[in-house]
């Protein structure tokens, strides 16, 4: 219960945004921990001096943000959330899209945080950690024996990495690129690209299987800067065909 955390009254104005801060900074502070209940709307409106719609208004946007769950029923109130990755990575890929970033920015960001975070998966990467990215190594090997669409695969490899580093904002980070690009590089494929992109991460593999972050810097940042070659000479040609197709389209209109 959180009846001994010392919240203060808010002003009325702003009183929902106040509430939601006051809660936040003690989940952060540690006050409040996983699976606490807060208290009920009742009491939570009588500490904080509002109307127990406006602790309404609050807990909701607590629970869209991921830090409470609110359950129904006579065991019911709202609990502290257990932390989620897929969260995470979710709020990552709506601020980038809100922001409306370019693909290459996101690609180039991309390049930055995973050619960091494979470093770190070279040093840090456990048995089991090696065994899972051997895995997606495996899964690609057999979809490009197969000639069929490398995508999939290629993105779980890269967020497979990204757990081995043992950091959970990282691997939130390449999970939120991986949802960003997964259309994107569906359209761009072509069989050369996937086994050129299979061999590296087959290079990358062997980096990490080593614990040698030198050699696995090294080579997730060729691969990436490749990638985002690839992006840019595709965006371009994308542009091109937009620019070709409108012309056409004015052309029958006055003709």
């Amino acid at each position: 219960m959180s009846g001994g955390i010392a919240f203060s009254p808010v002003r009325q104005a702003r009183a929902s945004g106040e509430i939601v801060s006051q809660i936040e900074r003690a989940i952060f502070d540690g006050e409040l921990k996983t699976g606490d209940r807060l208290e009920s709307e009742r009491e939570l409106a009588e500490r904080f001096g509002v109307s127990r719609i406006t602790v309404r208004d609050a807990l909701r946007v607590l629970e869209a943000r991921g830090l409470v769950h609110v359950k129904v029923g006579a065991s019911g109130g709202a609990f502290v959330s257990e932390t989620n990755v897929d969260q995470v990575a979710e709020s990552i890929s709506t601020m980038i899209l809100l922001r409306r970033m370019t693909l290459s920015g996101v690609a180039e960001a991309r390049t930055v945080v995973e050619t960091a975070t494979c470093e770190f998966a070279a040093e840090r990467a456990d048995p089991a950690a090696i065994e899972r990215i051997e895995r997606e190594v495996e899964r690609g090997r057999s979809v490009v024996r197969e000639q069929a669409p490398h995508t999939e695969a290629s993105m779980d490899f890269h967020v497979a990495v990204a757990e081995a580093a043992k950091n959970e904002l990282l691997s939130a980070t390449v999970v939120a690129y991986r949802d960003l690009l997964v259309q994107t590089l569906h359209d761009m494929r072509d069989v050369r690209s996937a086994k050129a992109t299979q061999k590296a991460h087959e290079q990358i593999l062997d980096a990490i299987r080593s614990h040698d972050p030198e050699a696995a810097r090294r080579l997730m940042l060729a691969h990436l800067q490749d990638f985002e070659k690839r992006l840019r000479r595709w965006l371009a040609t994308q542009e091109q065909t937009e620019i070709l197709t409108r012309a056409r389209h004015r052309s029958a209109r006055t003709g």
